[in-house]
């Protein structure tokens, strides 16, 4: 789960690779145990981004500062997830590999050297070239904004090392003590720096303090490994040959997610700027738009949010049907997954979309209920981003991750130039929101789409014309039933949710596409 706070999303998605071997220098005590101390880190971290987005909109001073604060971090979000995940799974694969505890601590020490030089290239780049980021952007108050985070893109490198190392080694209740309290310092950093008053400097502040506290926390975990005596059996050309596919995934993927933000925000400006307003001016307008716009985001994002765990399950066994030569029993996977999933999704967007005036007012100031409208256009763009993330998994795992990241890159291409030509259309600020709601579901959708020929065309399996029919049906009614419930409060607007969430099940069940024979499924799952 990359890396990768809601809209970011979870930069330490780091599962083993499945091909791996348990190594025998340290065994763990239970695989079950450690996988559920994972997942209840991995909980715990969307528990703390969501205490973050919630809080902030209410300790900054206004709107202009939380936009200020999202559209700084959605840019340095990017490089840290790149990085981070891209370390995880390298560290992680080569350690796994190893029986030998010298040659595991070797790589841990090369994993450190290379993403010293790597974390302190970009660390270095964005230091310098934050001005010029900033011109982009049209706001010369991102400058010492990006400046600070540059420590977090050097640190997080190093972090992404040793964490990898302890989940080579199976580590896992030392990955996730060490990833719990990194979700901990991270949101203290931050909701405690913006409550110091010092707007979206103290925040990022907070946020790179922690990142530097939980690094020296990391070390001391895995001082030991690091000093231990050993040469690496991995050459850096092969360590980086192996990195440089998921660099490039990871770009995409992160982009497709985040650089709408940074479109909107350059954007109004400019056209701010147009109609005579000064730059100090224009770039208000921006950062306040963009906050209105993150607000948005962070519950448009839960389906996905959610649904990323179903990635770590599907990944192993479509690996292991395509290993075998079991085409019938990744077909099977495959559909399982598609259905479930886009079942799962429409169960949230629905009621969200229907209720999206209500769901803002639940966790923020009036004012920041200009971004409903984008809200109820962006949480289906992420139900169409979920189901591509879902493909891209079943892609990696047959052999083509190559695939899924040139359809990222597409996504990317779509997204960028479909938030600039809506934007740029929209007739005023508030109108540019829901246009760059629906310029990033478009590039979002196109993802899905072109994911889904690929896996077809690889497996011969997606999920039934009819699934998707009755399911738009059954999220008609949804959406329609958590509209026309008043949800000017905040009982009301949980009213509107359950009452939409419960009339998609019904209506599921009523158009026949939810029988006895899921009901059995879920009994047999509860009974193991």
């Amino acid at each position: 789960m990359a890396a990768p706070e809601p809209p970011e999303p979870p930069a330490e998605d780091a599962s083993t690779p499945p091909e791996a071997a348990p190594s025998t220098a340290t065994r763990p005590v239970s695989t079950g145990r450690g996988a559920l101390a994972i997942a209840s880190a991995k909980i715990w971290f969307i528990v703390t981004s969501y205490g973050i987005q919630l809080s902030l909109p209410r300790l900054l001073e206004s709107a202009r500062d939380f936009g200020l604060y999202k559209s700084t971090l959605a840019g340095v979000s990017i490089l840290n997830n790149v990085l981070i995940v891209a370390t995880i799974q390298s560290v992680s694969k080569f350690v796994s590999e190893q029986d030998d505890p010298g040659a595991s601590s070797a790589l841990l020490r090369q994993g450190v050297r290379i993403q010293l030089m790597l974390g302190g290239l970009l660390a270095g780049l964005l230091f310098l070239g934050a001005p010029v980021l900033s011109e982009l952007l049209l706001d010369e108050a991102v400058t010492p904004l990006l400046r600070i985070a540059c420590v977090v893109v050097f640190v997080y490198a190093l972090y992404g090392a040793m964490v990898g190392s302890l989940n080579g080694r199976r580590l896992f209740l030392r990955q996730a003590a060490l990833d719990g309290t990194f979700s901990t310092l991270r949101a203290t950093g931050i909701i405690g720096g913006a409550a110091l008053g010092l707007g979206a400097f103290g925040a990022l502040a907070g946020w790179a303090g922690a990142a530097v506290l939980v690094a020296t926390v990391a070390f001391f975990v895995v001082r030991k490994d690091i000093f231990r005596a050993g040469d690496s059996p991995v050459s850096t050309r092969r360590w980086l040959a192996f990195m440089a596919p998921i660099w490039i995934y990871q770009a995409a993927l992160n982009g497709v997610l985040l650089l709408d933000v940074q479109v909107l925000k350059r954007t109004l400006a400019e056209v701010q700027l147009g109609l005579g307003a000064t730059s100090e001016a224009a770039a208000d307008v921006a950062n306040e738009y963009v906050g209105y716009y993150g607000a948005a985001q962070t519950f448009a994002f839960v389906p996905y949010q959610l649904i990323i765990a179903l990635t770590f399950v599907i990944f192993p066994m479509i690996s292991r049907a395509t290993s075998a030569g079991d085409r019938e029993a990744a077909q099977e996977t495959i559909r399982g997954a598609m259905r479930f999933s886009l079942l799962f999704l429409l169960s949230i967007a629905a009621p969200v979309a229907g209720a999206a005036t209500g769901v803002l007012r639940i966790a923020y100031p009036v004012e920041y209920l200009v971004g409903a409208p984008a809200l109820a256009t962006l949480v289906f763009g992420l139900v169409a981003f979920a189901l591509f993330a879902v493909c891209a998994t079943a892609l990696g795992s047959a052999g083509r991750p190559g695939t899924a990241a040139a359809v990222a890159t597409v996504g990317v291409v779509v997204v960028v130039v479909a938030n600039r030509l809506l934007v740029l259309a929209a007739p005023d600020p508030a109108s540019a929101l829901p246009a760059a709601a629906l310029g990033t579901s478009l590039g979002m959708g196109t993802a899905f789409v072109l994911a889904a020929i690929a896996v077809y065309h690889r497996f011969g399996a997606l999920f039934g014309l009819w699934t998707v029919v009755r399911a738009a049906m059954a999220g008609a009614v949804g959406w329609t039933a958590a509209y026309f419930i008043p949800h000017e409060s905040f009982v009301g607007a949980l009213l509107a949710l359950m009452a939409g969430f419960a009339s998609y099940g019904v209506a599921l069940v009523v158009v026949g596409e939810l029988g006895t024979k899921d009901l059995a499924a879920v009994r047999r799952v509860l009974k193991r």
